[in-house]
């Protein structure tokens, strides 16, 4: 009884203090007796064992920015590529990892693939997320779907982030490499922040420098850096991982996002239609894929799946080699 009282007591002096804010805001004078009387009011309509948080309150909905609500309206809610939830959630296996276990999710972009990481996997998650423009709609999902005490959202500089050593027991990277201006740097970064003997899983782009590529990465939040398999391949092995398997996710990776656009007409036409600003961002999105597909289809571009392990008798972490300060992270894609 006496925790109840004292959460009801909480509630009553934030609303009046929202009340008193929001009152300052307007430029209007404050009456402290008719704020209360309100809130009382309110009280008394819904207890607190109804929740009454959110009408006393009044939180606003988040707002998705239009870009954001154009990329959950064509690969799904809270995503900013081709993906779902089944194949996402079999990531913590792949990885190997007990319940226990701390996963780190690099680059997952919106909180789909999170959410369904979290869903397989009950230890914690700590996200790492480079995209200024989807971080705050990042930790809304996560937020929303209720996992904010065990998943931890943080926004990092791709190029520079240093991870704790032995932080993590595996590692799912996505997208993070096609879009790095000094791969080594982000490989050595995972080798250490690996406990010995953990994998991580990376998933990215592969290919030869091609003018094509501009355009078919034009809708995305960054430059691309797009490398050859070999090249990439070397950054791991120079790092000290262990390559135990290298997978081909062309052709799965085009069926998905194929039939996320045979279903955006559908969603187009359902409802009120979009708002214009939705659809201009849909159309900026659907040319710059266009080219994407193109390129996958005719092999120019390839999809793959990376599992590097961490040797389990690792030595001491060797000193770490620095981006070079001169290199251009917007140079063309290798």
């Amino acid at each position: 009884m006496a925790a109840a009282l004292k959460v009801l007591f909480d509630k009553r002096k934030l609303a009046l203090t929202r009340a008193k804010l929001r009152a300052w805001w307007e430029g209007e004078a404050f009456d402290e007796t008719a704020a209360l009387a309100e809130i009382e009011a309110k009280l008394a309509e819904n207890p607190p064992a109804n929740d009454i948080e959110d009408q006393l309150f009044d939180e606003p909905e988040y707002e998705w920015p239009p870009r954001l609500a154009a990329l959950s309206l064509l690969w799904g809610e809270h995503r900013v590529r081709p993906g779902d939830a089944t194949a996402d959630g079999l990531e913590p296996a792949r990885l190997g990892l007990e319940a226990e276990g701390v996963l780190a999710l690099l680059g997952p972009g919106l909180a789909g693939p999170v959410i369904a990481a979290a869903n397989a996997h009950p230890g914690k998650i700590e996200v790492f997320e480079w995209r200024e423009e989807t971080v705050e709609a990042l930790k809304h999902g996560v937020a929303k779907a209720g996992l904010a005490e065990r998943v931890v959202v943080t926004r990092i500089d791709l190029e520079a982030h240093v991870f704790t050593p032995g932080s993590f027991d595996g590692i799912w990277s996505t997208d993070d490499f096609a879009y790095c201006g000094y791969p080594p740097h982000l490989a050595q970064q995972i080798m250490k922040s690996l406990k010995p003997g953990a994998c991580a899983v990376i998933e990215t782009y592969v290919g030869l420098r091609a003018e094509e590529l501009a355009t078919a990465f034009a809708s995305s939040f960054a430059e691309p850096q797009i490398r050859a398999h070999g090249d990439l391949l070397k950054f791991f092995v120079d790092a000290g991982l262990v390559l135990e398997s290298d997978e081909d996710l062309t052709d799965e990776f085009l069926s998905t996002a194929r039939e996320s656009f045979k279903q955006l007409g559908a969603k187009l036409t359902d409802g009120d239609g979009v708002e214009p600003a939705i659809a201009r961002e849909l159309a900026w999105e659907a040319e710059a894929w266009r080219m994407r597909l193109k390129l996958l289809a005719q092999r120019r571009l390839e999809r793959r799946r990376f599992i590097q392990r961490k040797p389990a008798d690792t030595p001491a972490e060797a000193p770490e080699a620095e981006a070079p300060q001169a290199e251009n992270a917007n140079a063309p894609a290798a």
